[in-house]
């Protein structure tokens, strides 16, 4: 059944609340998370309009207008799909924002670039803890230095798996690298000149957060990934980031990664399972 607005939603909307509940609904058959579809246009539901705008628009603008492009493509079908681990975070596209970055024309996608705001990326995700990754998974090993070293954790070790995802090879926890492999076929279909040119800097490797002697890097449970473009990889914490992570970004966000540019020391290259993710990756393992 095709429904209508009675008026427009998001930033500078009438924001009446059935339109707003039909908007929050659509959204998130969409693939999107605009919280509860409770009638009141608020942050996570304009967050949602926009990232679902970013998947057709160059410049977001965050309002559903009644009889607008947004509005038909929500209610007329068009719209992300799901993998196997389902919906999780925002939509396929350019990161939203009137600055987000185009493929440049040179096709240089190690260019250095500001690193986004942060409101415009990892749209509904939430970073992991160590504790929270400890319980949903048990430690990966007895003991840890700033060096890669083995999983020991038996009933982890049973899950992980080396297989490719796409131009490069991944190990890691099963469910993770699959979900990769969906990651990299979302970039193929969106930007199929960058995708030959991802490769990384590894996956699973148990040891300690860069500097830290106690924290441990999300590396050592096989959900983290890094990724380098042309074989370069992204400097790490200075406040830029390669051009073709931006694009790629917004991506990993729909299947529930998040990005380290939005770290304290920004960490461009890295992407490891939300909180979400991660809890879908335990639930998949043997």
């Amino acid at each position: 059944m095709i429904m209508k607005l009675t008026g427009s939603v998001g930033v500078g909307g009438n924001n009446i609340r059935p339109d707003v509940i039909m908007v929050q609904q659509l959204l998130t058959q969409r693939g999107q998370r605009p919280g509860a579809a409770d009638g009141i246009c608020g942050p996570r539901t304009i967050g949602a309009i926009k990232a679902f705008q970013a998947t057709f628009l160059r410049m977001p603008d965050g309002l559903v207008s009644a009889n607008g492009p947004t509005w038909q493509r929500l209610n007329g079908g068009a719209g992300g799909g799901a993998g196997p681990l389902g919906p999780i975070g925002a939509g396929v596209g350019p990161l939203p924002g009137a600055q987000a970055p185009m493929p440049p024309k040179d096709g240089n996608m190690t260019t250095p670039v500001p690193r986004p705001a942060s409101n415009t990326f990892n749209i509904g995700l939430k970073a992991i803890s160590n504790a929270m990754m400890k319980s949903l998974f048990g430690m990966p090993r007895d003991t840890f230095t700033q060096e890669c070293q083995p999983m020991n954790n038996a009933a982890l070790k049973r899950n992980v798996v080396t297989e490719a995802v796409g131009s490069f090879k991944a190990t890691g926890l099963r469910p993770a690298v699959m979900s990769l492999k969906q990651v990299y076929g979302d970039i193929a279909s969106s930007y199929p000149q960058l995708a030959p040119r991802i490769g990384t800097a590894g996956m699973l490797c148990c040891r300690h957060q860069r500097r830290s002697q106690t924290a441990i890097s999300n590396h050592s449970w096989g959900t983290a990934i890094d990724l380098t473009i042309n074989g370069v990889l992204d400097k790490y914490g200075d406040g830029k980031v390669q051009v073709g992570l931006t694009l790629i970004a917004p991506i990993f966000n729909r299947h529930g990664w998040y990005w380290g540019a939005a770290f304290g020391t920004e960490d461009g290259m890295h992407f490891e399972a939300s909180v979400d993710l991660a809890q879908k990756i335990k639930g998949q393992l043997a």
